[in-house]
């Protein structure tokens, strides 16, 4: 009867022992959706402006290890020439990583596009205050960065791109530019995943 009871409890135990096994072997993925804030600073080309200051979020989905979409709506203002620019801009950006999501550091290059919507507040020559938004244009980028993953969850970023752009800018106020506003800008903040 002891042998019965012996044989009773070997499949029982070879169940929990496997299940243990199995368990440290499971890794917990990653998820692939973030949304983040930055601030940094643009350098419009050819102007001497002193540069801008920028904010922003973003929000992202990495389909896999090398590929993601992100989304990003940024607010930048300069001045130049007695004139006050202020930029509304909506940017779809397709980034290439080159490290997996599980890597600290990950190096990235991107390119994509947005939609500009710019403003302009000056004097005009008989002396009163105009602003300007008619400006809206279409424009591309070009550029790179580094996601810094100290946690899991948690990321700063350093992002560099060159956007080229041609606005209708007011002839009265900045006939200087031929509508150029091609620039570098510049970028640091933080993504979270969710």
């Amino acid at each position: 009867m002891k042998q019965v009871q012996w044989k009773q409890l070997i499949l029982p135990v070879l169940l929990v022992i496997s299940t243990f096994g199995m368990a440290q072997d499971v890794t917990i993925d990653r998820s692939f959706s973030y949304f983040g804030v930055r601030a940094g600073y643009m350098e419009i080309d050819n102007m001497e402006d002193g540069g801008s200051a920028n904010i922003g979020f973003t929000s992202g989905f990495r389909f896999n290890n090398s590929l993601a979409l992100e989304l990003s709506l940024d607010y930048h203002t300069s001045e130049f020439s007695d004139v006050d620019r202020s930029t509304y801009a909506l940017q779809a950006s397709l980034l290439v990583y080159l490290a997996p999501t599980t890597a600290e550091v990950q190096p990235y290059l991107l390119g994509g596009g947005g939609f500009y919507l710019s403003g302009y507040d000056y004097f005009t020559e008989s002396g009163y205050r105009r602003t300007d938004f008619t400006s809206h244009k279409f424009g591309g980028q070009l550029g790179g960065g580094i996601d810094f993953w100290p946690t899991p969850d948690v990321s700063l970023t350093v992002d560099v791109r060159y956007l080229f752009l041609q606005e209708d800018t007011p002839e009265d106020a900045v006939a200087d530019i031929n509508g150029s506003i091609d620039g570098i800008l510049a970028t640091i903040g933080a993504k979270f995943r969710f």
